[in-house]
Parts: structure tokens; sequence; C-alpha cells
């Protein structure tokens, strides 16, 4: 027993006693160390405020616009035919897709000699014509002197040479319209433009031949005036003076401005017009009102301007002048909440909700006309939770801002 108790002993100072030693000196070591470590200064909880940008509410007479888009088309545009046929010996040095030409430059010359020898022709058929009806009017005359000195009764009509009469005049008057269609194909020869244009595409060249009323030669467009056909939302017609039209009353009032902006590489490029017209149908399928914005001048250059011609085809932009409100505010439409709400910031930067009259809204702005003073601050970020009275921080911007505006 003595020598179990004593291998005992050994075994416990040997194994048991050294991790025990080095587990109770190292609580001792961090006691000590939590004991001697400073201890941290107590500091009272901070509130942290929600930072918001707020813009400021100001009140004036607006002009409203209603936004659309389209593609500018040409007021009028002509396909040309050939009225004769034969080889066409010249063309204008302005006959190709882009070329300029005014009103009544020859375009397009078709050989002229055939139609040359039926002028002649024509005008010999009319003199003899002529001459045949003169002859005849003097043995008609003649005829009915004899009848009246020698005949008795009323004489036929073969007696008095009425029908041989109206058979020669008939005759000269055909002869007459033949002179006129002749030199008409004779003048129609050269192929005149209508109207002061452009040229669109081109069909024909020098040397081919056409036939009358069957070649396309070109298709052309007028100059003077571009159009676009915009679509309007039956929504947005209330703001707007359309120039609607009736059967039985002529409009009289100035016509609705319209703006028309299209991008040229990097460069915005602006047009003044007006709104023309109101087409006739709305679309039964999109529920959409047409209405026609008339350019006027599209291609001529201004002076110190580097802005291109308002071309076919263009796909334009476009801001139409509508009503005149005497008194509204208009904010950015991110800060109208639902239900016509609006937060906005007091003096001690904290929230108040108001609600507000909307006239009208679009992508960008709302226009309101009732709820709101001039000088309310309008809160703009969107918060997650907002209560009445919750104290907010303004964004460091808005308040340079602000601050720049109370100082001039």
């Amino acid at each position: 027993m003595t020598e179990k108790k004593e291998s005992f002993i050994v075994w416990f100072l040997k194994y048991v006693l050294p991790p025990i030693a080095i587990v109770t000196l190292a609580l001792l070591v961090v006691g000590l160390a939590i004991t001697l470590a400073p201890k941290p200064d107590k500091k009272a909880p901070s509130t942290i405020l929600p930072t918001v940008e707020i813009f400021e509410a100001k009140s004036a007479s607006l002009v409203l616009e209603a936004k659309s888009q389209g593609t500018v088309q040409s007021r009028t545009e002509t396909l040309l035919v050939a009225d004769v046929s034969g080889r066409i010996q010249s063309i204008s040095n302005a006959f190709f897709a882009g070329g300029y030409f005014k009103k009544g430059d020859p375009l397009i010359e078709i050989d002229p000699i055939d139609y040359r020898a039926n002028l002649s022709a024509a005008k010999s058929r009319y003199a003899e014509a002529r001459l045949a009806y003169e002859q005849e009017k003097a043995l008609s005359e003649q005829a009915i002197e004899d009848w009246e000195e020698l005949g008795k009764g009323e004489g036929s009509d073969l007696a008095l040479r009425k029908p041989q009469l109206e058979r020669a005049k008939a005759l000269f008057e055909s002869a007459e319209v033949g002179i006129e269609m002749a030199e008409r194909d004779l003048e129609r020869t050269v192929v005149k433009a209508p109207y002061d244009g452009r040229i669109r595409e081109k069909f024909v060249d020098i040397g081919q031949n056409v036939s009358a009323r069957q070649s396309q030669l070109a298709r052309i467009y007028s100059t003077d005036t571009a159009e676009v056909r915009l679509p309007i939302a039956l929504s947005d017609i209330q703001y707007l003076d359309l120039p609607e039209s009736y059967s039985n009353i002529s409009r009289g009032k100035p016509k609705p401005k319209v703006r028309i902006s299209a991008k040229y590489g990097e460069k915005m490029h602006t047009w003044e017009g007006v709104i023309d017209r109101t087409e006739g149908a709305i679309d039964s399928q999109t529920r959409l009102s047409y209405v026609v914005a008339q350019i006027d001048k599209p291609y001529e250059k201004i002076s110190g301007s580097d802005r291109p011609p308002l071309k076919v085809g263009l796909f334009v932009d476009a801001a139409i002048e509508g009503k005149r409100i005497p008194s509204a505010i208009r904010i950015p439409r991110q800060a109208l909440r639902e239900d016509d709400t609006v937060y906005v910031v007091d003096n001690e930067n904290r929230l108040e909700f108001k609600t507000v009259s909307v006239y009208k809204t679009d992508t960008e702005w709302a226009i309101i006309t009732g709820g709101l003073d001039d000088g309310d601050r309008v809160c703009l970020t969107p918060l997650e939770y907002a209560v009445m009275g919750m104290q907010v921080e303004l964004d460091a911007e808005t308040k340079i801002d602000l601050e720049s505006v109370h100082t001039n």
C-alpha cells in the first residue's frame, strides 16, 4: 500500500499538478490585466438624424407645356412622272438626291424633235381647217341670199348649207385644239419644278428612254415648310389651347407655339414653330389625338449659327406651349408623396406634412396651385419612415445653397 501511495503522489506531482498550476497562473495574469487596464470614458448615446435635400418653393406665373415626339415630314411631296415619251437628253445640275431647286427650274429635258414636228403638223391642219371653214361660211351666206331672192317658203338646212358649215366649224375647232395639245406636249418635254424644294430620290438619268404616264422620274418635296405629326394624350389636351376646327366656326385665335429639338452628334439644336392643325380623328388603338406642328424655312442657314437643316425623316422631341397659370409653384416630381402630400422642413428642421392641390404632373415636375407657400422648404429625399415633427438634418450642399440665397 505504501508503494502504491507513493507512486500515486509521484504521478500526481508529475502529470496533474503542472497543468493545474499553469491554468491557475494564467487566470491570475488575466485577472490582474483586467484589473489594471484603463477604463473607457462613458459617453452619452448620440441620435443619428436623417439627412435630407430640400427645394425652396417659389410661386410664379407658369406656362404649361406638353411633351411629345415625332418624325419630320414634308408638307408637300410629289412623285414626278413623265407626261410624254422619249429619250432624256439633259438633266439639271441639281438633279440628284438632296439637290435644291426653285419653282420653275428645268429638271429634265426630253428630246423635243418629234413634238416640234407634231406642232407643225397641227398648225398645217389648223390652216386648212380654217380655210375650209371660211369658204363654207361664205358659201352658206351666199346660199341664204339666193334662197331669199329665188326660193319659195322656208329652205331646207341642206339647201342653206347649214350641215356643211357646222362640219367645217367642227373641223376648224378640232384643229385649233390640236395645236393646243401639240404645244402642251412640246412644253412637257421640259420637266419643271412645281415649287421650291429638294429631290428625295431620283429614278432616271440622261440617255434613258421614258414612257408617258408610266415612267417615274423623281420624288421631290417642298422646302418652304416642314411638318411633325405629334401624338398627344387625351389627359394633356385640357392643358393646351389646340387649333380645333369646326364645320360652322372659323378659328381666329393665335396658333400655339412649339419648340422642336433634336441632337446632332453631341449638340442639341432647336427650331421654333406653331401647331398648325389638329387631325380629325382619335387613334382607336392608342387613344391618342394627333396634332401637326409646322416649322417655316427649315432649310435656311441662320447667320452665326451652326444649326443644321431640319431634314425629313429626323426623329425629334417637341414641347408644345399650353395654357398660362397666373400663380403656381413648380416642384420636382419626386417631392410629391402619396395622397398628394408634401413633406416640408420648418425653421427648426422638423417635418411638417402638407396636403397640396396638384394641377398637373409629368415625369420631372409637379405643378402645385394650393397648399404650399412661398419659401416653404420642400423635402426631396425619400424617407422610409416619416413622422410629423420628426427632426431631420439638411444636406450640406443644401445648406450652402440656402446661405448664398439669403446672403444675396
